[in-house]
């Protein structure tokens, strides 16, 4: 697939002779390449960076695109490019035809290549002999089904929230698979209570790693998920348990409505786009009202499901107020109002209980209402001053924060976005004296005081962290999915 863009980038290798600093141009028409690749079976990409990377006749330039190329499939969110990465290296880095910039960044290759090379989509599954509970040996997946493979951690952040999702999705059905949930640690007792009330999984572990699991499957972090079809074929991995429902509905569909693939998503991006920081939930709720017209409006049920359903799944997976706000709007007048559009076991799977599941996290302390009349433990922030610090430990009621404004930032440790807020917090509480945040860390709270932990989850939206929301100081919420930083 040489587009035209090709011979641009051919073009721009010649100016790199010549020119003082080539590079950023060039830099740039790689991205509109990696754009045009986007969505090309693995193999034709490898062929495409072999060809590109090989026109280079400058080792400079060969050097700055073999790196361009390889940092972006290395990086990149969409599933499967990483098969792209392990190509690169092997043939380019590895191999020492292209020298990487430091010895370190080659044996970050070289451990990349290594944990990953045997576990890529559309590759036989590594066979690996685990044990269940009670030491009897099983063989990981299993022939002719579904199988997902869930490796997982007991004090891992991410896999507390990942697995009751998961969990969910065995226990409804819908789907024909068998799950096998791999802890990756070596503490039985930790295992022994992390498991209970799991009866939907199948339980595993190998505490030694006689069966070199962590090697085969690239397992350096949790949580990590497979998807493995009746051939023993890796169809899907690094996904969470939403990507694992769009690829069970693809894989098992056979004709249905297939909602959330990346192409789509991306659509949905550009089209939000020029709104920029002035999105409001009317603008979402006009898109929606557009489309609809253009299908539904015209007779065409079909289409009208394909861009409603998607829709929905982009909603779902946008964090600003502006999105989250529109998911109950949305939902009853394009869901709830249309029954004899949505009459199947598939649309109910699909996207009716998605709807219902936005709905109810919709309806969790909205704008407009009074915060809940809970004492939380957290950690209050506030500017200090002589006669106080900036910081308090204990237990807060939150209707009595009294700050101008006041947040609660739910986040958890080791998450990389929380991170970031929290900086951010620092940085807001220094600049004004009236501002009052509480920090409500949930993955302690869930391991220290379940009950509390459990009550916030069925008063807000924690369905993705970090969760920051906005009050005035009689504690009636102004904003909720603030981003801070």
């Amino acid at each position: 697939m040489r587009k035209w863009l090709l011979t641009a980038l051919l073009g721009l290798f010649s100016l790199g002779l010549h020119a003082q600093d080539p590079y950023p141009a060039l830099g740039a028409k790689l991205q509109e390449y990696f754009t045009a690749l986007s969505g090309e079976p693995a193999q034709v990409q490898n062929t495409e960076c072999d060809y590109l990377i090989a026109s280079c006749q400058d080792s400079l330039v060969r050097q700055y695109v073999a790196l361009k190329i390889y940092d972006h499939y290395l990086h990149s969110k969409i599933m499967g490019d990483d098969a792209v990465a392990v190509h690169v290296a092997r043939k380019w880095f590895l191999s020492k035809e292209v020298p990487m910039k430091t010895d370190t960044d080659l044996l970050n290759a070289q451990i990349f290549v290594e944990f990953n090379q045997h576990s890529l989509i559309g590759q036989k599954a590594p066979v690996i002999k685990l044990f269940d509970p009670s030491g009897a040996a099983v063989s990981v997946p299993a022939p002719e089904q579904y199988s997902v493979l869930y490796f997982y951690d007991t004090g891992c952040a991410t896999c507390k929230v990942e697995t009751p999702r998961l969990q969910r999705l065995a226990a409804s059905g819908d789907f024909p698979v068998t799950v096998y949930a791999i802890y990756v640690g070596a503490d039985s007792a930790a295992w022994e209570k992390y498991r209970a009330g799991l009866p939907e999984f199948i339980h595993l572990w190998d505490p030694e790693i006689s069966s070199d699991w962590q090697r085969l499957y690239g397992i350096l972090k949790t949580p990590g998920m497979f998807l493995v079809n009746p051939s023993g074929t890796i169809v899907g991995r690094g996904l969470d348990t939403s990507a694992l429902q769009i690829l069970l509905n693809k894989e098992l569909g056979e004709g249905k409505h297939v909602y959330g693939e990346a192409s789509q998503m991306e659509l949905y991006g550009q089209l939000f786009t020029p709104y920029g920081d002035t999105l409001s939930t009317a603008n979402v709720m006009e898109v929606a009202d557009y489309l609809a017209a253009r299908t539904f409006g015209e007779g065409d049920i079909e289409s009208f499901k394909q861009v409603a359903g998607d829709l929905l799944y982009y909603l779902s997976s946008q964090k600003k107020e502006a999105f989250r706000d529109a998911c109950k709007p949305f939902v009853q007048k394009y869901l709830d109002q249309l029954p004899d559009v949505w009459n199947t076991e598939d649309d109910k799977a699909q996207v009716l209980s998605l709807g219902q599941m936005l709905v109810d996290l919709a309806s969790r302390t909205p704008a407009g209402s009074l915060i809940p009349d809970l004492a939380v433990h957290g950690t209050l922030r506030r500017k200090p001053c002589l006669l106080r610090k900036g910081s308090k430990e204990g237990v807060f009621q939150l209707r009595k924060l009294k700050g101008d404004p006041a947040y609660l930032v739910f986040y958890t440790s080791g998450c990389t976005s929380c991170q970031a807020t929290l900086e951010a917090v620092d940085a807001l509480v220094a600049k004004d004296r009236r501002t009052r945040i509480l920090l409500i860390d949930m993955d302690a709270l869930l391991s220290d005081y379940p009950e509390e932990a459990g009550t916030l989850l069925d008063s807000f939206d924690l369905s993705a962290l970090p969760f920051v929301l906005e009050m005035d100081k009689k504690g009636i919420v102004k904003h909720r999915y603030v981003q801070l930083n």
